[in-house]
């Protein structure tokens, strides 16, 4: 004991802190050297203190070549980001709240204090900040890199005391964002999966639902080359081919060709048991716009992950339905397949380890409600329902914003889906118990959200097509509008629906926020 407490002494005298991550790459150390020095432990000056996604480690690199003159070939400039991502990244589970940011979705964000919004949130998002981890000599640095970087930032943000805010915040970060966690301590030695084949399940607003088979083959590279094989609920069939990579083992980027010609990013993140991969893909040019994915490694335990469609109204007949699970036991014949009572299976068109589709009808006495899906010895709780009416309409989102573009800058489209729902047991709309029936199929307009006399908003800021794509109208100024102002203004996107046997259609709407555009693109915000 005294001798460790001699060591801790020795250690402090000479200023040199127990933390801190060996750099172990050449590369890192002959491209960086220069300014970032090597202790006797390995660790470089700065890089060794921080953790970081490969986003923000992407940002860093292209910070180092065009400020401070570091000459790299894309080639290194990609091996560094990939070495420092893997060695000096974040895990499963710190990934997990701040993914949000990575996969660029769209989202209001929950900021922990008044403070970080004022000091912190007013430039960049809440997730890019907690996306990190440093030692508290590292966060502490931040104040005055801020202030060096960017001077005129305490004039921007005179109606506070910003450098009082950012000695609170930085100092509660270094509290609640350490450089060594007890997830990063239990997590950090995984790898990255290799060769398999994964369940896909996802839910692309416009064109609905969908269950796949994914396959990953490993490349020469050490990079990924996948296949996917999809089936909507509207029976439409599709495969992408892509290729991508591994960050740490945790975070899965890629690019891929969805059909023949739809270029999408891929930015997803694994579970801390490695598998579940959760995220996101989306047009090259348009975050705004892709889908949400899960994907369901193919081991483990039997399951049941979803069926499509999800809900069937009582009464109807030869309906297709298609079931998507992991080592699922094909069904040898229709009997072996169950939705409840009421839910008669005709046959089963196809049947696979992966997915079942069948033909089912439902007596018009089916009692309505959530079922369970049984194949063989395997259930799935609550994966379909049975309902007699859709009761009321929801929008989603119910608020969104668009961007002006198309003459120096992109536009931003909302993309918006109509809902149908029951009231459920309690014949209450806006319950626990009301029960999604899906996406329908519904008509289209705007209306003015009306802010002030005479501005006319719906003749300018854009249109709504029939499958609830939103495009904005294009930047600058616009002659035709009061004082020549550009496009920009508020409408309400209205969506109309008559269900299967009723009188009346059901509305609803959502507000949308017409803005100008993003002049300044970054991987993280």
């Amino acid at each position: 004991m005294r001798w460790l407490l001699s060591l801790g002494c020795l250690m402090l005298a000479a200023g040199v802190s127990a933390e801190g991550l060996p750099v172990k790459s050449q590369l890192v150390r002959d491209s960086c050297g220069a300014c970032h020095q090597v202790d006797a432990q390995g660790r470089m000056s700065r890089i060794s203190y921080v953790r970081k996604p490969p986003e923000e480690w992407e940002l860093t690199v292209k910070r180092m070549v065009r400020i401070h003159g570091v000459s790299l070939t894309p080639d290194a400039a990609r091996q560094i980001v990939q070495y420092l991502s893997d060695n000096h990244g974040l895990t499963a589970s710190e990934l997990a709240p701040i993914a949000y940011v990575l996969e660029r979705e769209e989202t209001s964000e929950e900021i922990p204090s008044e403070h970080m919004k004022a000091a912190c949130a007013g430039c960049h998002s809440y997730g890019k900040i907690a996306g990190q981890r440093r030692t508290r000599e590292e966060w502490l640095k931040l104040k005055d890199f801020l202030m060096g970087m960017y001077p005129a930032m305490i004039y921007q943000h005179r109606q506070v005391d910003w450098p009082k805010l950012a000695d609170e915040n930085l100092a509660w970060l270094a509290d609640h964002f350490p450089l060594e966690t007890p997830e990063w301590k239990k997590e950090k030695d995984a790898t990255a999966p290799g060769e398999g084949q994964w369940v896909v399940v996802g839910s692309q607003p416009g064109k609905g639902d969908y269950t796949g088979l994914l396959s990953f083959r490993t490349l020469p590279d050490g990079g990924r080359q996948s296949e996917t094989a999809l089936a909507f609920a509207s029976g439409q069939k599709e495969t992408v081919r892509g290729k991508g990579r591994w960050f740490g083992a945790y975070a899965w980027r890629g690019n891929a060709l969805r059909g023949e010609k739809d270029k999408t990013r891929e930015v997803f993140h694994l579970s801390a048991d490695q598998n579940t991969l959760r995220g996101r893909w989306f047009p090259l040019e348009h975050p705004e716009l892709g889908a949400r994915e899960v994907r369901y490694r193919v081991e483990g335990a039997p399951r049941v992950l979803a069926v499509l469609p999800g809900a069937v109204r009582r009464g109807s007949s030869h309906v297709t339905i298609r079931i998507a699970g992991i080592l699922m036991t094909p069904p040898a014949q229709h009997a072996d397949l169950h939705l409840g009572d009421g839910v008669s299976v005709e046959k089963i068109v196809e049947a696979a380890p992966d997915h079942i589709e069948a033909v089912i009808s439902v007596d018009p006495a089916a009692k309505p409600g959530a079922r369970d899906v049984k194949t063989g010895a395997i259930s799935g709780a609550g994966q379909f329902i049975v309902y007699e009416n859709a009761d009321y309409l929801r929008v989603t989102p119910d608020h969104a914003m668009a961007r002006l573009g198309g003459i120096h800058y992109q536009k931003e489209f909302a993309q918006f889906e109509a809902h149908a729902w029951s009231n459920g047991a309690d014949g209450l709309p806006g319950t626990a118990d009301d029960l999604d029936l899906g996406a329908v199929q519904a008509s289209w307009s705007m209306a003015e959200a009306y802010a002030s006399f005479g501005e006319k908003d719906v003749s300018f800021v854009g249109s709504v097509n029939q499958n609830g794509l939103f495009t904005p109208a294009e930047e600058g100024p616009n002659p035709a509008r009061l004082r020549s102002t550009n496009n920009a203004g508020d409408v309400w996107v209205e969506a109309s629906y008559t269900p299967p046997g009723a009188q009346q259609p059901l509305k609803a709407r959502a507000y949308v926020l017409v803005t100008v555009p993003l002049y300044v693109q970054f991987p993280i915000h």
